[in-house]
């Protein structure tokens, strides 16, 4: 029996739900530029909690501009993003591996994206 990582599922379900909604809802604006797949796929909200618990948690260590080209768009950027998030999930904080709940990961996330440039679903509302 194949055994699913819970995290890495919940938040690829999370990221292929978003494209979903965000591709059913769009307009012919936006039809005509599309966004990229990674394109609202947090909140501005997301992004601010991530942003708190990297400076309470992450900054002891790393310093947001060492982020900030880590995300481009590319065919296997979601891939990248997945990867990235077991990454931090199972390493991080480095003295307590894993002792955050998957929702701040899934925010500190989402920060990393507003810091790469990626637009939240929120933005312009």
């Amino acid at each position: 029996m194949m055994k699913i990582n819970n995290k890495r599922f919940l938040f690829t379900l999370v990221i292929v739900s978003t494209v979903f909604v965000l591709s059913a809802c769009a307009t012919t604006a936006q039809e005509e530029s599309p966004a990229g797949v990674l394109q609202g796929v947090y909140t501005t909200e997301q992004a601010q909690s991530g942003r708190s618990t990297f400076n309470n948690v992450c900054r002891t260590c790393h310093i947001p501009r060492d982020f900030r080209t880590i995300f481009k768009q590319s065919d296997d950027t979601e891939a990248l993003l997945n990867d990235y998030f077991d990454l931090i999930s199972t390493t991080m904080p480095q003295d307590s591996p894993g002792s955050l709940s998957t929702e701040n990961y899934l925010n500190i996330i989402s920060y990393l994206l507003s810091l790469n440039g990626f637009s939240p679903a929120d933005e312009g509302n």
